[in-house]
């Protein structure tokens, strides 16, 4: 296996492994909020869950990419500062302005993510943080305008969440590139075809799962879309997580056969409503870092390998 090159000095020759964190608080949920939700996804579970994350990534010393909707990484007073702001784009949908009634109903319980972010930040391990939208609508939903909007809006928040350079779309509806691009943002998450549940549950059972090619181009970078962590809840229970762990070691020795990406991706929302979910992240985690550790994975945030690529003269495709 010939290695690959990126920029100088840097050298690839394996896999390469990535994980990002959708991180949402109530925002995620915000058009379909139930007493589930609003139970399940308090500050105190949510702190459990951020925490439970970070200690498993500094025990594994692997580093993520935390992308997280920027009004969840405000402060009380931070986003008391912005809500007016928020109230003209909320006609455009309307449950902005349900949040916004939310907020004021509960005193912003799961609503305010700063010290999540904080805590994400003081990790033993260094993470990127990076932006799930400003206010998780899905940009598939709303015109260019609106896009600029929220984009322009990101620039008055407070707090780390305004050096994020890669975003994560909101349900990975993929949309407006273009605006991305005159913001200064360096990748994107993709997007796989949208799957039926039935289809979606078939798919974590697939041990003959592929890796994804590299990334190619100029421009934003597109990052490979990856898989979603089994969320440990309804029916995704009957995977047994034995599965999920033998799927995510195949996914990564064929990656270092084809030199491709494997990209995991949650939200740690998925831990505080279902916290058997922690050890199905686990035994990626470790699969991954062993590879690291025996010098067959490049363990990557997505900047990084966003950075990669911009550096690389290479075209790369997946055999």
């Amino acid at each position: 296996m010939v290695p690959v090159l990126f920029g100088l000095g840097h050298r690839v020759s394996g896999a390469r492994f990535i994980l990002s964190l959708d991180c949402e608080g109530k925002w995620g949920v915000a058009d379909h909020l139930g007493a589930f939700e609003n139970r399940a996804l308090t500050d105190e579970r949510l702190r459990s869950a951020y925490g439970s994350i970070v200690a498993l990534l500094d025990e594994f010393d692997l580093p993520a990419t935390f992308a997280f909707v920027g009004a969840f990484t405000q402060s009380q007073r931070g986003f008391t500062r912005v809500a007016d702001k928020l109230k003209v784009l909320g006609p455009k949908p309307p449950y902005l302005r349900q949040v916004l009634d939310a907020i004021a109903g509960n005193g912003g319980d799961g609503w305010h993510g700063r010290d999540l972010v904080e805590l994400v930040r003081s990790a033993g391990t260094s993470h990127e943080i990076a932006l799930h939208g400003v206010t998780h609508v899905p940009w598939d939903a709303v015109d260019r305008t609106f896009a600029r909007a929220e984009l322009d809006l990101f620039g008055e928040l407070e707090g780390p969440i305004r050096d994020a350079r890669t975003f994560i779309y909101p349900r990975n509806r993929v949309a407006h590139v273009d605006v991305l691009k005159e913001h200064g943002f360096a990748g994107f998450r993709t997007a796989r075809a949208r799957r039926t549940r039935l289809g979606s549950l078939a798919a974590e059972l697939n041990l003959l799962a592929r890796p994804q090619p590299p990334a190619t181009g100029d421009g934003v970078v597109p990052i490979p879309s990856g898989y979603f962590v089994n969320w440990r809840h309804g029916g995704r229970k009957l995977v047994p997580p034995a599965i999920t762990a033998k799927r995510a070691a195949l996914l990564l020795e064929r990656a270092a056969e084809a030199e491709a990406v494997v990209h995991y991706w949650l939200h740690p929302e998925n831990i505080a409503t279902a916290p058997d979910t922690l050890q199905v992240l686990r035994s990626i985690v470790a699969a991954a870092a062993r590879m690291r550790d025996a010098g067959r994975c490049d363990v990557l945030t997505q900047i990084e390998y966003c950075r990669q690529v911009a550096s690389s003269p290479a075209r790369h495709e997946l055999t």
